[in-house]
């Protein structure tokens, strides 16, 4: 038998224990927060306890007594999970659950319960440095310009390996309009490695704080002063992980859409005329719920653009539904993640909007998936894009 001392949730035994059990993590209708679900697990599942918060508060309560023990049934709950936060930001006692979550993915890891396309991400970041796999030296294939990699600049585009091999619009996207706007910065090209948040997401946390000191140390060598991300998995791995394993950091951390929404009020950014084009926002997990502050700039911004017209979804900011990517879901249950960005499109499509917009490669690729196996009527974008497109 394990001794409870030795986990890493031991540290939150306090907090498990505070747990209720209202039920509030299951099911919530509060419409002043635009709350109209809450787990997307349970609501694309059979939606069993055991899968929703309140049920894994429980499973690590009987862990600490001593009453249930490490099993690969326990780490196929614990890690079907997107991680989305939708639990903690209504949980009335306030209790940290994705975090807590995260902390005893951990534990399960050490306990050689980690779930084989997990190890197989965390292989493919040691190897190449991003979990794709991809060969290093193609991270900057996206680019199809000469630009000098490395140097130093008081401003640095952080781009994110699914920018970098997958998603690729999004990082030429944000490429152009730092260019046009004749911002004075940084890639740091080959150097740029993983931020970690897949490797946080799921446990690994000793690889996961290799790559991070990594990409600190790099960013410091180049003077960097502000990192500014167009991936929200990025922006907030540097926000709240950097700073729990290595203190505060020497950098601003800026999201691209506010980064874009002072170039405006600056005037360094013009825009073509033409028509109106409607579109809803969705609002990415990562950035919103899971963010150290909710990221309002990306609606700021949609409404500060004239010829952008915003139409809501029922369920947005901190009731926003989860897109179903984050976590590793979308690794290991692909079909899972697929259901939940569905019913994401099905709340849009109603709208009859050309656009579904976020700011998060991963949601952008999920949702898209899901657009693509639907054939939907709409169209899945990055905010990043529909600027670069109007740009003078």
């Amino acid at each position: 038998m394990i001794d409870s001392k030795d986990l890493q949730i031991a540290a939150f035994k306090k907090e498990i224990y505070k747990c209720t059990r209202c039920g509030y993590c299951r099911e919530m209708v509060r419409e002043r927060d635009n709350t109209f679900r809450i787990c997307p697990i349970r609501e694309n599942t059979a939606g069993f306890e055991s899968y929703t918060s309140k049920g894994k508060m429980m499973l690590m309560r009987g862990i600490i007594e001593g009453e249930i023990e490490f099993t690969p049934k326990l780490a196929d709950i614990f890690f079907t999970c997107s991680t989305c936060g939708s639990c903690r930001v209504h949980c009335p006692v306030d209790l940290p659950t994705t975090e807590i979550f995260e902390i005893f993915r951990a534990d399960l890891v050490k306990q050689e319960l980690s779930l084989p396309q997990h190890i197989l991400m965390e292989q493919k970041t040691l190897n190449e440095k991003n979990p794709y796999g991809e060969a290093q030296e193609k991270r900057n294939a996206w680019l199809e310009e000469s630009f000098e990699f490395g140097k130093s600049a008081p401003f640095a585009y952080f781009i994110g390996c699914t920018s970098s091999f997958r998603q690729k619009e999004i990082a030429q996207a944000t490429f152009q309009i730092l260019k046009k706007a004749g911002i004075d910065f940084t890639l740091l090209g080959a150097e740029e490695w993983c931020c970690g948040s897949p490797l946080f997401r799921t446990g690994q946390i000793e690889t996961a704080k290799m790559v991070a000191q990594h990409n600190i140390e790099k960013l410091k060598e180049l003077g960097v002063n502000t990192i500014i991300f167009s991936c929200a998995g990025c922006f907030r791995t540097f926000q709240t992980d950097y700073p729990k394993y290595f203190g505060k950091l020497d950098f601003k951390i800026e999201s691209i859409s506010n980064f874009i929404l002072s170039l405006i009020k600056e005037g360094k950014l013009e825009f073509k005329e033409g028509a109106t084009i409607d579109l809803t926002y969705h609002d990415p997990c990562h950035s919103y719920r899971m963010a150290k502050k909710p990221d309002q700039a990306p609606r700021k911004l949609i409404k500060a653009l004239p010829w952008m017209h915003l139409v809501e979804m029922k369920s947005i900011e901190k009731g926003s539904m989860c897109c179903g990517a984050g976590g590793g879901l979308k690794a290991v249950n692909p079909d899972l993640a697929l259901k939940i960005a569905s019913a994401r499109l099905h709340q849009a499509t109603p709208l009859h909007v050309r656009y579904l917009v976020s700011t998060c490669p991963f949601c952008k690729r999920n949702l898209a998936d899901a657009q693509q196996t639907l054939d939907l009527p709409i169209q899945v974008v990055d905010l990043t894009e529909l600027i670069a497109e109007r740009l003078k």
